[in-house]
């Protein structure tokens, strides 16, 4: 027995013209649409995008999941509806469309764009307004106290017991809280006015790894800074992010000291966890029907295990 098919672009757009009359008063000539499927390797979870713009103005975004059983938008719809109280740049969920849902738009620009573009002098600025964002995500619930690291580690990676000791070595004593769970660069935008916001909620955890989200957004972000990288190979990288002394490594440590003064947490104990945090991502894209080797998280963890580096603070912080 086969499953209701996907809604069609024409299907969803016929909703949001519905939501445009009830939130708008708005006729059919004053909107238009734009639709995309994101080009991706992944095998599941693919996702069909509808958005409405009104007088020229984006307003109003559609999320459909193509894959019947996927849930995950689902759950997404169910997070955003439960985050009042967060308050970050963020989508609004608006109205449930089938098996997806419909919610505001936020500002379009992608941050790797923007940090692409900018000048390295920028990049202080904006790597900390990242993490401050985190820092917001992370600080909606007090810590939590009746879990352990580990515990919750285990919910990322199954076979946690597996791993070198030195990727276990970071979660002594490291917080557990409201974790985004994909806050690549990849999910920020920036508005004209520099304000990031942040999107695709659907793997955030009210108890997960908040250090977690830091690394994503630090290690990936290398990747932007130094496009050399695809000559130079992801050892080279990894030697930039740790032991570097130029404009990244410099960004990164006045992000960092801007995000501890927010959380109280260590520059030093959250880098620790890189290791797990590259098993992870590891995990998490083969879950997805994606391959994974031809990325830097096994090489990053390679080099972390093999050297176990101490992260040192640039003294011009």
């Amino acid at each position: 027995m086969t499953g209701r098919p996907a809604p069609t672009v024409a299907e969803v757009s016929e909703a949001l013209l519905a939501v445009h009359r009830d939130t708008d008063g708005a006729t059919k000539e004053r909107i238009t649409f734009r639709s995309w499927t994101p080009h991706s390797e992944r095998k599941q979870r693919q996702r069909l995008f509808v958005e409405s713009t009104l007088d020229g103005t984006p307003r109003y975004v559609a999320k459909v999941p193509l894959d019947e059983q996927d849930g995950m938008v689902q759950r997404e719809w169910q997070i955003l509806s439960g985050l009042r109280g967060l308050d970050t740049l963020r989508p609004r969920a608006v109205r449930r469309l089938g098996r997806g849902f419909v919610m505001t738009y936020v500002a379009a620009v992608d941050f790797p764009d923007r940090m692409a573009a900018a000048s390295p002098a920028a990049w202080p600025e904006l790597l900390g307004d990242a993490l401050e964002l985190a820092a917001t995500v992370h600080r909606s619930a007090p810590a939590s106290t009746s879990v352990t690291a580990i515990d919750v580690a285990a919910a990322y990676l199954p076979d946690l017991d597996r791993l070198p000791g030195s990727a276990l070595a970071g979660l002594d004593g490291a917080a557990v809280g409201p974790a985004h769970g994909d806050l690549g660069p990849w999910n920020l935008r920036v508005d004209g006015r520099g304000r990031i916001s942040l999107i695709d909620w659907e793997d955030y955890q009210p108890t997960g790894l908040p250090a977690l989200d830091v690394l994503n957004v630090v290690h990936t972000a290398a990747l932007i800074a130094h496009p050399d990288y695809r000559e130079r190979g992801f050892g080279w990288l990894f030697e930039q992010v740790f032991h570097g002394t130029g404009a990244f490594r410099l960004a990164v440590d006045q992000a960092l000291d801007r995000y501890a003064r927010l959380t109280g947490a260590d520059s030093a104990a959250i880098m620790r966890l890189t290791p797990l945090f590259c098993h992870w991502m590891i995990r998490r894209i083969r879950n997805q029907g994606r391959p994974a080797d031809h990325l830097f998280f096994r090489p990053f963890a390679e080099h972390y295990e093999a050297e176990t580096p101490e992260w040192r603070v640039d003294s011009r912080v």
